[in-house]
């Protein structure tokens, strides 16, 4: 139900989020020069399904006529006066700024395909909820003392078990050691089994709702509210505009400062250049992370080095040539220059500095 004084606009948030809204103050007069409008960027101010207070500073409506782009948000700056004329100004302003105080809220539906993936992420979760559910019940009714009894009993085929284990890992580890040729092609379905494996277990654990919490208080929600801040993000959940590149997004994540950018490559050449831990078949995993790192160095060094992404996509893609450090590159090409004059800069100070006590020395 529409609440007194609120004011509700229909429109595709499409249409609607580039737009500058213009509110009017109207006397009870016939005199429509004695009004007064404020003007709101909702693009600039605004970020969809966050309710928002602001404050407009309303001008008269023959002065704002000819500026339907003007921003009743920004503070004029003023000019420097002779010091009677400023404070009669001043006096003029503090008697004469009238200001209308506005809530605003930008609603509208999630893109189809975001829709579509918290459907089926609140579906996939209320399964496990529901499992998770039954299997405590069912856990919460076992007798604690006949589980005691269990456990116990159980140590009877354990012990032997534990025993050989530690024993033979010895004589297993020197096998392998020795016919690591031979069992190369073994080991790596063994440890790709191991990864699958690895990766089921994390997801099931972080379906539940302890591993959502936990997932979501150190990566999601900070993930989720640093995208969502950004344009690109906006863009990206929300129809008001083309969807984002994959590059926009990526610099809506990506830090900018030297030393972040600097983390950041070394990792991105560290990821690309570990597929030499599993020989043959790890170069098989390059065909998928070439295009995310081509993404990755196009999104901090397209600025300063335009073509280094169709390097790096070349040398991830191709055999053995990981070992070259593509986002390194990129950082020292970006940074390189300015440190090195930074440096040369100090050390022609401390050579200032050494000549200046030298020539007191000779002095003395």
């Amino acid at each position: 139900a529409k609440k007194p004084n609120e004011i509700i606009v229909n429109a595709s948030l499409a249409s609607l989020y580039p737009s500058t809204i213009t509110f009017r103050v109207t006397y009870n007069n016939n005199n429509s020069a004695n009004d007064l409008v404020g003007h709101v960027n909702l693009k600039k101010e605004l970020r969809v399904n966050e309710p928002k207070w602001l404050v407009l500073h309303l001008s008269p409506l023959a002065a704002s006529s000819f500026l339907p782009n003007n921003e009743s948000l920004a503070v004029a700056s003023t000019t420097q006066l002779p010091q009677q004329q400023q404070q009669e100004g001043d006096a003029k302003e503090e008697q004469a700024t009238p200001t209308l105080r506005i809530r605003l809220l930008l609603s509208g539906p999630y893109r189809p395909e975001i829709s579509a993936l918290l459907s089926i992420g609140s579906s996939w979760f209320s399964i496990v909820d529901s499992t998770q559910s039954n299997v405590s019940s069912v856990f919460a009714n076992f007798p604690t003392q006949t589980f005691y009894l269990y456990n116990k009993y159980l140590l009877i085929p354990a012990v032997p078990v534990a025993a050989a284990a530690v024993v033979l890992t010895p004589v297993i580890t020197g096998v392998l050691l020795v016919g690591l040729p031979f069992f190369l092609p073994l080991l790596a379905a063994l440890t790709t089994i191991a990864s699958a494996l690895s990766v089921v277990v994390a997801i099931l654990y972080f379906s539940t709702p302890q591993g959502r919490e936990r997932l979501g208080q150190t990566l999601i929600y900070p993930l989720l509210n640093t995208v969502l801040h950004t344009p690109a993000g906006q863009r990206l959940v929300y129809d008001i505009g083309p969807r984002p590149t994959p590059k926009s997004l990526a610099q809506s994540v990506l830090p900018t400062d030297i030393w972040s950018k600097l983390v950041v490559s070394l990792v991105i050449d560290f990821v690309g250049s570990s597929s030499y831990l599993i020989p043959i078949a790890g170069e098989a995993l390059d065909l998928s992370w070439a295009p995310i790192q081509t993404i990755l160095i196009a999104a901090m060094y397209d600025d300063v080095s335009p073509n280094l992404k169709y390097v790096s996509f070349v040398e991830e893609i191709l055999p053995f040539t990981d070992v070259i450090p593509s986002a390194t590159l990129g950082w020292t090409r970006e940074f390189g220059p300015q440190l090195w004059m930074e440096s040369m800069e100090k050390v022609k100070d401390v050579r200032m500095v050494v000549e200046r006590e030298r020539d007191a020395l000779r002095d003395i």
